[in-house]
């Protein structure tokens, strides 16, 4: 049984998955654990705001919009719902990933139902699973450049930096000497990975954080 403060403990599953998140649920069906699932971010925060639960467990995409999206909502709507982001490792990276959702700890898909228990208690309790050891490097760097851009790859990066020039995806791959169709394919894991659905809507989020193009790099 999971030691928490108080039952019940409501538990809200968000993910497009309906597998995983119904593996989810039933890792977590222990009682004072009542999970429920939702699917879209509307719907989550629907039920969060009939009845605010103690636990979020959100997956990285949603049926309408990546996970981040309905983090980022709940931090504003809900500050005080704890809160598990589902990442795919536990590398420095995915756990930053994670912190800059604000979420107070992290959900690994290869976990055993013991693992994701012992998550689940420690988010409601506030304590956060992170190594902080290995996540220094990376804090100090999204310190200077924003944590989601930490996020990226380095292919991504040089992407990133062509868009915010303006050229369209066919001049970044004439550049770049690669195909659209790859451009186009890390543009959108781009998007992604800053919440994002457009080109507007990135220079939208970098208008808001003062951010300015750099220069392009030179491509051999």
């Amino acid at each position: 049984m999971v030691s928490v403060p108080h039952a019940p403990v409501r538990v809200l599953i968000a993910s497009r998955s309906p597998a995983w998140s119904a593996g989810i649920a039933a890792f977590l069906s222990v009682p004072p654990l009542e999970p429920e699932v939702a699917h879209t971010v509307d719907a989550a925060l629907s039920r969060m705001d009939v009845a605010p639960h103690d636990l979020v467990v959100v997956d990285r995409r949603l049926a309408d919009a990546p996970g981040t999206e309905l983090a980022a909502e709940l931090r504003r709507r809900h500050p005080d719902a704890r809160m598990l982001f589902a990442v795919e490792d536990d590398s420095a990276e995915a756990q930053l990933e994670a912190l800059a959702a604000g979420a107070g700890g992290c959900l690994i898909p290869t976990w055993t139902r013991e693992a994701v228990l012992e998550a689940a208690e420690d988010a409601l309790r506030g304590v956060g699973r992170f190594d902080l050891e290995a996540l220094r490097p990376l804090a100090d760097l999204a310190r200077r450049t924003g944590p989601r851009e930490v996020l990226l790859t380095e292919q991504e990066r040089v992407v990133l930096r062509l868009m915010r020039q303006q050229l369209t995806y066919k001049e970044i791959a004439q550049r770049l000497g690669v195909s659209w169709h790859t451009v186009r394919t890390h543009a959108q894991s781009i998007l992604r990975k800053f919440a994002v659905h457009s080109r507007r809507d990135l220079e939208a989020w970098d208008a808001r954080m003062g951010d300015r193009p750099a220069p392009a790099p030179a491509v051999r």
